[in-house]
């Protein structure tokens, strides 16, 4: 009798669970939910500058600096060049393109003629010159001429974000400035520190020599340390000269040794094309790499 009541009991448990058994043994169903940690995709434009905002690349552009000429050359945007100013002798093929006067003297109505949407200087120009290029519908730009090698960069990353947007910019800046950043990495793991000042010209008053805010004593100052502390002073007398004792002398590729040595006897003179700070790109490249196999040798 016990038996047939604990039988009992166990078909109904049976009964119960086959019952609920949807309920009970069914493993949870499973949802999806939307990720939430994505990052937002960024557009590419606007991009703004001083006043002016692009929505868009600027299909052509013109220039009034060789240095931004050489610039738009090493960013890939040779092909949207329309115009380049007098001056523009680099790359070779910069000579063959229409002229668009010098920074100190613009020809406006050529470049009206020419169109650009886009007009890129280095040195300010009128205020009446801009505003008939505005009213051309064509912007302007006005880069600082760089006085550091931050600048120099800067401005490569400003001309790549008007042309490539926010999104990719960074490989095109990447490419024109890998061998001028590789250059300054490897004067910089050299690890010579020398004393030094920087010579560009030599004349009946003294030595003219690069003020402490020049592109020349900024980038070279990754060997050592300029002595010439002035910022707003250029030529050296020889008694402003009597108690400097560089180790090293950088100067201009024409000047004679001669007019080094009677001033500096016991230096080691260096000589660098100055051409290239003037008109700043990276072809300073081969500059940094000159001084580094001179210093390491």
């Amino acid at each position: 009798m016990k038996f047939l009541k604990i039988a009992a009991a166990a078909m109904c448990l049976v009964m119960l669970l086959c019952a609920c058994g949807d309920e009970i043994g069914a493993p949870p169903e499973k949802t999806t939910s939307p990720v939430t940690d994505a990052p937002p995709v960024k557009d590419p434009y606007p991009i703004s500058f001083g006043n002016e905002t692009f929505d868009s690349a600027p299909a052509t552009v013109a220039s009034l600096s060789p240095s931004l000429t050489e610039i738009l050359y090493e960013l890939g945007l040779s092909d949207r060049l329309v115009g380049v100013s007098d001056f523009c002798d680099y790359p070779e093929a910069a000579k063959n393109l229409p002229k668009t006067g010098s920074p100190a003297k613009p020809d406006i109505d050529a470049i009206i003629g020419l169109a650009p949407e886009l007009l890129a200087v280095q040195s300010p120009i009128a205020e009446t010159d801009i505003l008939r290029l505005k009213q051309a519908g064509i912007r302007v730009i006005c880069f600082e001429q760089p006085v550091s090698y931050a600048m120099l960069c800067d401005t490569y990353i400003k001309l790549a974000m008007i042309f490539y947007g926010a999104n990719d910019y960074d490989s095109a800046y990447s490419a024109a400035t890998s061998e001028l950043n590789g250059a300054m990495n490897s004067a910089q793991g050299l690890g010579v520190y020398k004393n030094f000042v920087i010579v560009e010209s030599v004349s009946g008053e003294g030595l003219m020599l690069s003020p402490q805010n020049s592109l020349s004593a900024n980038m070279l100052s990754v060997f050592g340390c300029n002595l010439w502390t002035q910022y707003d002073k250029y030529y050296a007398s020889a008694e402003d000269l009597y108690e400097i004792a560089p180790d090293v002398v950088f100067c201009a590729s024409d000047i004679d040794r001669d007019d080094i040595r009677k001033h500096f006897p016991h230096a080691d003179i260096i000589k660098l094309d100055f051409e290239s700070f003037e008109r700043p790109s990276s072809r300073l490249a081969e500059v940094i790499s000159e001084c580094c196999a001179e210093l390491a040798s």
